[in-house]
């Protein structure tokens, strides 16, 4: 598998972990110095989105991609995915949204690993 089909997949499985609550695979695809910047500007970082995810604070139910642009420089990559993702974050009532998150994507120790994520509307 290529490089950019391992970075595709990791932005992929980042949304379909989310949804289904796999902690495990979180664990697995997110560095341990994650860094989530929400649309708000607050900062969370691998452990905070983890557990906002598991106790339904950010609750994901679908997404559907719309785009996903790959840039690959060395051992860092930049991924720009735009989503429709039906969610209820923080209390909000459930709705869509044309969420896009610009992710930050390292090989580190020869794997590639998700470093930080700046969510934003589109």
């Amino acid at each position: 598998m290529s490089d950019k089909d391992i970075i595709k997949n990791l932005y992929i499985d980042l949304c379909n972990a989310s949804i289904s609550k796999d902690i495990n695979k979180l664990n697995e695809i997110l560095s341990d110095d994650y860094i989530l910047v929400h649309m708000t500007g607050m900062n969370q970082s691998k452990q905070d989105y983890i557990n906002s995810v598991i106790n339904g604070e950010l609750k994901y139910y679908e997404v559907i991609h719309e785009s996903i642009d790959i840039n690959i420089d060395g051992d860092r990559a930049k991924v720009i995915g735009k989503t429709k993702t039906l969610a209820s974050p923080f209390g909000i009532s459930k709705s869509w949204w044309r969420l896009k998150q610009e992710l930050t994507i390292e090989k580190i120790d020869g794997k590639w690993l998700i470093t930080k994520s700046v969510a934003s509307t589109y």
